[in-house]
C-alpha cells in the first residue's frame, strides 16, 4: 500500500508544482508594460495627452492630481483633460515598471515634462514625477488603473526651454 502511494505522490507532485509556477514570463511581461508605457507617452505628444489618457486608461481608472480631488472614471478624466490639452504638450520617461507575481497587476514609475505656451507665445517648462498603476485587460493589454502624479524641481543638468 506505501508503495501505491508513493506512486500516487510522484504523479501528483509535477502536477501540483506546475500549479504554483508563473504561467507567464515575468521579465517578459515588464518589458512588454515598459513598453506599453514608452507607447502611451508618444501617443499623448503625438496626438494630445487626452487623447492618450482616453485611449490607455482603465474604464474604472482614478487619477490623483496634485493639489486637486481625484477624478474617477476614464470618461470623467478625458473630459477634464480635455478643455486644457490643445496648451501643453505632456511627455514622460518610465524608469521602471513592475509586474505582480499573479501577472494581473503592474506599475510603472518616471518622470515627465510638461511645455506649455500661453497666449503672447512665451514658452515655459515644468518637470515631475509619476507613478501609474496598470491592469491586465482580458486581451492581454496594459491600461492604467490608478494614475498619479506631482511636480519636483527641473533635473540637475538639463537646462529650462
Amino acid at each position: 500500500m506505501k508503495t501505491l502511494g508513493r506512486r500516487i505522490g510522484l504523479l501528483v507532485a509535477p502536477f501540483v508544482i506546475a500549479a504554483c509556477e508563473p504561467r507567464f514570463d515575468l521579465e517578459k511581461e515588464q518589458s512588454k508594460l515598459m513598453q506599453t508605457d514608452i507607447e502611451f507617452s508618444n501617443k499623448s505628444v503625438e496626438v494630445g495627452a487626452a487623447e492618450a489618457f482616453n485611449q490607455y486608461l482603465d474604464a474604472d481608472a482614478v487619477q490623483l492630481p496634485a493639489q486637486a480631488d481625484p477624478v474617477v472614471g476614464r470618461e470623467s478624466i478625458y473630459a477634464r483633460m480635455r478643455t486644457s490639452s490643445n496648451r501643453y504638450v505632456l511627455q514622460w520617461e518610465p524608469k521602471k515598471a513592475e509586474v505582480s507575481g499573479s501577472g494581473d497587476m503592474g506599475y510603472t514609475w518616471g518622470t515627465y515634462t510638461v511645455t506649455s505656451e500661453d497666449e503672447k507665445g512665451l514658452k515655459s517648462t515644468s518637470y515631475g514625477k509619476y507613478l501609474n498603476v496598470w491592469k491586465k485587460q482580458n486581451d492581454g493589454s496594459w491600461k492604467v488603473l490608478i494614475d498619479i502624479g506631482n511636480q519636483s524641481p527641473e533635473p540637475k543638468g538639463e537646462s529650462q526651454q
